[in-house]
This record gives structure tokens, sequence and C-alpha cells, in this order.
């Protein structure tokens, strides 16, 4: 058997914690009772919720019986050996990794190896934009690297990094570790002790000032972040229930006159995002990015209070 397909915004993965929409040549070869699958695609759209892993349901076992079976084929065949996966799968964004705190976007660039029995993944995802909720605050996302090494089922290393202006300090929350077991510190600049920004972060107070009873949910706190629990994530549940690729709360902004706002994006085709912006005070404004190349966006601002500007964003791994 040699069958070859051309996927066109194919749904191959829909389940609780993942899902991909693909698109790209896929090869089915088929030989002595071994299989391969092999591929090269362009992922539309994906996503994965951290937390929620669950197994792959088994196939049906669906009984069966062969009636008038020829006397030279009494012998049943003995079973072939499970189907080797050779796929490889790029995105340059548009991989939704939420859960935890997460709400953010992902390019990916990971290889599904193994076979049907037990299916690998190698690779990484790299930030393309987004936040983490913590504390009932948004950190912005500054840099963030997901690594897939082969585990089954997988999960990977953690290297994201988050910050936000909070009580007269920057913040900045560093989770690594792994999906299962992450691990969240933090640290801020001017440089304080991790109980002392955590304490700013929950109570918006210094450690030496808050209550008993405060002070034993800080230790709770610090207890469940170090046993790798994590946030609530009622923003991705609305953005999933409107129908919408993001969904996010900014900052009141005093030089640009505008309040603590809700900002609703789109995508428009593959590269091209459309995001509107309002207070519910008289501020809105409407932000376009169109993605260049891998490395090059131009940015497009108009506000109903006159500040338009078009810039462009140049980004690079080092």
């Amino acid at each position: 058997m040699d069958i070859r397909l051309a996927a066109n915004e194919a749904r191959i993965l829909n389940r609780d914690d993942m899902a991909a929409v693909v698109s790209g040549p896929i090869r089915v070869v088929a030989r002595n009772n071994v299989g391969v699958v092999a591929g090269r695609l362009d992922m539309i759209s994906g996503r994965w919720k951290l937390g929620r892993a669950t197994e792959v349901a088994n196939l049906p076992n669906i009984p069966r019986r062969e009636i008038n079976l020829p006397a030279d084929r009494q012998t049943r065949r003995a079973p072939g050996k499970p189907w080797r996966y050779l796929i490889d799968v790029q995105a340059n964004n548009r991989f939704a990794v939420t859960g935890m705190g997460l709400d953010s976007e992902w390019g990916v660039d990971v290889q599904l190896r193994g076979d049907t029995n037990e299916p690998i993944l190698y690779g990484q995802a790299d930030l393309v934009r987004g936040g983490y909720q913590f504390a009932g605050k948004r950190f912005d996302l500054t840099r963030g690297r997901i690594t897939f090494s082969g585990e089954n089922p997988p999960d990977p290393r953690l290297d994201v990094e988050a910050e936000a202006d909070v009580n007269d300090i920057n913040a900045n929350i560093l989770i690594q570790g792994t999906a299962a077991a992450p691990e969240i510190s933090f640290s801020s600049v001017p440089a304080l002790p991790e109980e002392e920004v955590l304490s700013r972060l929950l109570f918006g107070d210094s450690v030496a000032n808050i209550s008993a009873p405060e002070a034993l949910q800080l230790g709770s706190a610090l207890a469940s972040l170090q046993s790798g629990g994590g946030g609530m994530d009622p923003i991705n549940k609305l953005r999933s229930a409107i129908g919408v690729d993001r969904l996010r709360v900014i900052g009141a902004d005093e030089a640009l006159g505008r309040g603590t706002s809700v900002a609703v994006g789109e995508y428009i085709g593959r590269d091209f995002y459309v995001e509107l912006v309002t207070d519910g005070k008289g501020y809105s404004a409407t932000e376009l990015e169109f993605r260049v190349t891998s490395w090059l966006s131009l940015l497009g601002t108009v506000s109903s209070l006159g500040y338009n500007a078009v810039s462009a964003e140049i980004s690079k791994d080092y």
C-alpha cells in the first residue's frame, strides 16, 4: 500500500488537552505488515492546555467472525507491528498554550516519532506573545521556550519568564521544570527576597506589615507553587466561549488617556492580526499587525483620542 494525501485544514487531533488543524502532504506506506505514516505539515491552528493531560482512548475492540473461509486460509495471520510515525510539523504562530494562568501564543517546530503504540515528540515551541495571570494581576511574557525531548506521554520542559510593575517594584516570575511539575520562582528590581515579592503581589504590602492570617495564606501559596499548583484561567474560558483568537485585559495608561481595558483579537488569514481595545469610558483603539517574515512585523495603531502610530518590530533569538 502506498497512499499519498494532501491535507487542507484537516483536524488531525481534537482532545480535551490538545488539538491541531494542519495542511500539507501526508504519505502512508505499508509493506509486509509494517507501516509508516509520514508528512511535512504546516499547522494552521493548534492548542495545548497545561495540566489537562488525558489518556488517549483505545479504539474499540469490535467482535467479528469470518464466514465461508477457504480451507487454505484457516490459519489466522499474525498481527502486524505498530505503525511508525515520521511527521514534521511547523507553525510560525497560532499555537495557543493555556492553563495554569498562561494565555499565550507560540511558534512550533516539532517532530512526531515513535509508533502508534508509543508516539513521542521532539522539538520546541517559542513564544510569540502572551501573558501570565497570577494573584489577579497580569504579567507580560518576555521570553518563553517549551522543549519536547521524547517523553511519553509528553511532559516538556518549560522556560518562561514574565514581568509586571507592581507596588513600586518590577516583579519577575520564572516558570521552569516540566509541564507535570512546574517550578515557579519570583525575583524583582530592586532585589527583594522571594517571600517579600510574593507578599506584595498577593496583599499589596511588605511581608513585615501583613496580618497573621495573611502570613498563613502566604505560606500556603509558597507551598502550592513549590508543589506545582497552578492558577485559575477565567480569561481563556471566556475567550473560548465567545470564539475569538485572543482576549486580554490591559492596564490603565494615563499618557494615552486609557483606563483598564479589554482587548479582543482575531487573525485574518495567516499573517494579519487585528485587535480592538476599549475601556468602556470613551477610549477605543484598533491595532493591526502584519507579519512580513518570521522576524519582522509591521504594527499600526489608531485610537479615538488621536494617538496614531506606525512602527516595525524586529525579533531574533540569540
